[in-house]
C-alpha cells in the first residue's frame, strides 16, 4: 500500500518558480529542500493550473513553461504521473494546442483510452492520438 503524502497547491509552486513573493517563495523553497524523495504530491490538475497561469498571469514563454514544468515532474521530491505528463508536456511543446488538449493526447496515446471526441480542428490535425468528431 503506498504512503499517503501531502498535496502541493498551485500556489506554492507559483511562488517558488515567479519567486513574486520572496517571503513565500523561501518556504516553499526551505519545504522542498527538506522533503525526503517521493514524500510530495501534486495531481495533473494542479499542473495544469500552473501552467494556465504561468502563461497567462505571469505572460512567461511556452518554452520557459514547458523548461520548468519538466523540471517538476522530473524532481525526485514530487510524486506524479510522470510519464503521461512528459507526453503531455511533449504534445504541448510541439503542437499549437492548450496544455489540456496535449493531456487529453497523451491519455490517448498511452492506452488509458481508445480515442477522444472533439470538434477541435488543431487536436484532428496533430497525428498524435485517434481524434473524432461525434
Amino acid at each position: 500500500m503506498k504512503k499517503s503524502v501531502p498535496i502541493l497547491d498551485t500556489n506554492l509552486i507559483i511562488r517558488f518558480l515567479a519567486q513574486d513573493n520572496l517571503i513565500q517563495a523561501k518556504k516553499v523553497e526551505n519545504l522542498l529542500s527538506k522533503a525526503g524523495k517521493n514524500s510530495l504530491h501534486v495531481p495533473d490538475i494542479v499542473f495544469a493550473e500552473i501552467i494556465y497561469v504561468l502563461l497567462s498571469v505571469y505572460d512567461q514563454p511556452k518554452k520557459d513553461v514547458v523548461e520548468k514544468m519538466g523540471g517538476l515532474v522530473n524532481f525526485s521530491k514530487i510524486q506524479c504521473n510522470k510519464g503521461l505528463l512528459k507526453l503531455s508536456l511533449h504534445f504541448f511543446a510541439n503542437n499549437n494546442i492548450s496544455f489540456v488538449d496535449a493531456y487529453l493526447l497523451a491519455l490517448v496515446k498511452t492506452g488509458k483510452n481508445s480515442f477522444l471526441y472533439s470538434f477541435d480542428k488543431r487536436l484532428k490535425s496533430s497525428k498524435q492520438a485517434r481524434v473524432k468528431q461525434p
